[in-house]
C-alpha cells in the first residue's frame, strides 16, 4: 500500500502521456504534483494532479527549486521535452543550464536526459521506470488491430527493426518509415508523427516500424504510440504501424484501434523482427 501523503511527481513535458501517468498514479493512491515547463503542458492535466507547478523552459535551476519545494522524493518523467524548444528564438538560458550543457560531450537525447535523471537523483529523488505505473500498458505480440500485415509487409517489418535499431543505437531516433525493404523516412528531431508524414510525401502504403533503443533506459523516452499516430498514419496513407512488443507504450488503444480499422490500417507488435 501507499501512504495516503505520498506524493508522486511528475516531472511533464508536452503531450497527453503526462495526463495519462497522473491518472494512473492516482488510481494507484499516490498524490500527485505534476511540474512541468509553462504553455508547453497538454490541457486538461489539472483533473488528475493535486497540485501543478510550473517553470520558464531552459531554467534549470527553476526546475530543481520547485522539485525541492515540493519535496518530490520519487518522480515520473513522462511527455515530451522537445529538443527543438532548445533552438526557438528567445530561448533563455540559466547559467546552471547552460554549465551542464556545455559540460555534454554531445546534445543527443539520450545524453540530455541521462544528465537530468543524474542530477535528480544526486540530489535525493528517485525516479521510477514508467512502466513500474503503467506496464499493462506495453504493446502486445502479433497483431492488435483487425487487419494483419501480408506477407511482404512482414518483411519491410524485419527489415525496419533493423534500421531502427541502428538509428536508435547512434541515438539518432527510435522509427523509421520503409516500403519494399527500401527506407522512406528516418526520426530524427522532429519526431514519430513528422517522419511518418515525410514518408506519405514520397509514397503511401508505408510500413512505420517504431523501436526501444538499445541500451534505453527506461526512466525517459519510452516509445509510445497513441492516436496521434494513427492519424498520422492517416494522412500519409500509411499501411502499417509496427512496434516493439513489451518495450514500446500504446495509449489510447480503443481509439486508435479504432481509427486504424476505419482506414484499413494494420497495427503489429512484433519481437526481434
Amino acid at each position: 500500500m501507499i501512504p495516503a501523503d505520498q506524493t508522486l511527481g511528475i516531472l511533464a513535458g508536452a503531450g497527453k502521456l503526462p495526463i495519462y501517468m497522473a491518472a494512473a498514479a492516482r488510481q494507484k493512491g499516490w498524490r500527485v504534483t505534476v511540474i512541468g515547463p509553462e504553455d508547453r503542458l497538454e490541457p486538461g492535466i489539472e483533473k488528475y494532479a493535486d497540485k501543478i507547478r510550473t517553470y520558464r523552459f531552459a531554467r534549470l535551476k527553476e526546475f530543481l527549486d520547485l522539485v525541492s519545494e515540493e519535496k518530490i522524493s520519487t518522480a515520473v518523467m513522462a511527455g515530451k521535452m522537445d529538443k527543438r524548444w532548445l533552438y526557438e528564438p528567445g530561448v533563455q538560458f540559466d547559467e546552471l543550464c547552460l554549465n551542464s550543457l556545455k559540460s555534454l560531450p554531445d546534445q543527443k537525447d539520450d545524453t540530455l536526459m541521462s544528465r537530468l535523471v543524474e542530477i535528480l537523483e544526486e540530489r535525493g529523488v528517485r525516479v521510477l521506470e514508467l512502466v513500474e505505473l503503467i506496464g499493462g500498458w506495453l504493446a502486445p505480440k502479433g497483431a492488435f488491430s483487425a487487419k494483419a500485415p501480408d506477407e511482404n509487409q512482414r518483411r519491410d517489418i524485419a527489415f525496419g527493426f533493423k534500421v531502427a535499431k541502428e538509428i536508435g543505437r547512434l541515438d539518432i531516433g527510435q522509427t523509421v518509415a520503409v516500403l519494399d525493404r527500401a527506407v522512406l523516412a528516418v526520426e530524427a528531431i522532429d519526431g514519430t508523427d513528422m517522419t511518418i508524414l515525410r514518408a506519405g510525401q514520397i509514397s503511401p502504403r508505408a510500413v512505420v516500424v517504431k523501436v526501444l533503443k538499445p541500451g534505453q533506459s527506461l526512466k525517459f523516452d519510452v516509445p509510445v504510440v497513441g492516436m496521434s499516430t494513427v492519424q498520422s498514419m492517416v494522412q500519409a496513407k500509411a499501411a502499417v504501424l509496427a512496434v516493439e512488443a513489451g518495450k514500446c507504450l500504446v495509449v489510447e488503444k480503443e481509439e486508435m484501434v479504432a481509427l486504424a480499422e476505419r482506414n484499413s490500417i494494420s497495427l503489429f507488435g512484433f519481437e526481434n523482427g
